[in-house]
């Protein structure tokens, strides 16, 4: 199986994790809702790239077609400071903010940009308010940007029983529901190709 597609993130990740990057995780169990897929054929297929910050991202964009290869790039970053990042207004729509990132790739037609309302706080909070008995006892230090709480929230939200709360923070996170929507269509379209 090859790769069809890398999503970077924003944020960062632990690095006792092995591997495993609670966020990406979650995309991919989303995505596996949509499909009916297994997670570690899903894995093998998406990439996952923490980049720590935006100024990683922006600059990562320019090296799109490298990161990319032959498959697809997708940014999930945060809504909330991206305009002031890009140079642009405060008030810029979510097409022109897409328009002046996709404007920094090498390659744009490989690249498809998503956001977090307004930022990975906003997706904690959804979670909760999805479903407060997630991982209930961590939601105070994960929206404190405490990694260890934040992952613990992230992994409750991706098991497998809790499709209901998935769907409902697809409901909250527009950015999150467009880039598993995203992912699932690429990876069908893969299944299908000869």
């Amino acid at each position: 199986m090859s790769v069809v597609a890398t999503v970077l993130y924003e944020d960062k990740m632990r690095p006792i994790d092995c591997g495993s990057y609670p966020l990406h995780d979650l995309v991919m169990r989303i995505v596996e809702d949509d499909i009916d897929g297994e997670t570690w054929r899903l894995r093998k297929r998406v990439d996952r790239n923490a980049r720590k910050g935006i100024g990683n991202i922006l600059n990562d964009l320019g090296r799109t077609d490298l990161i990319a290869g032959a498959g697809r790039l997708f940014v999930l970053v945060d809504r909330d400071r991206i305009a002031a990042h890009l140079g642009v207004a405060a008030d810029s729509s979510d097409a022109g903010l897409q328009e002046a990132l996709r404007a920094r790739s090498d390659a744009p037609d490989k690249v498809q940009l998503f956001f977090l309302l307004p930022n990975m706080e906003g997706l904690l909070g959804a979670i909760h308010d999805c479903d407060g008995s997630v991982a209930s006892s961590s939601i105070q230090g994960a929206l404190a940007k405490n990694l260890n709480d934040r992952d613990i929230v992230l992994n409750g939200a991706r098991k497998a029983e809790r499709r209901a709360l998935r769907d409902c923070v697809r409901a909250r996170q527009p950015g999150l529901d467009a880039l598993a929507r995203s992912i699932a269509a690429l990876v069908g379209q893969e299944a299908v190709a000869p």
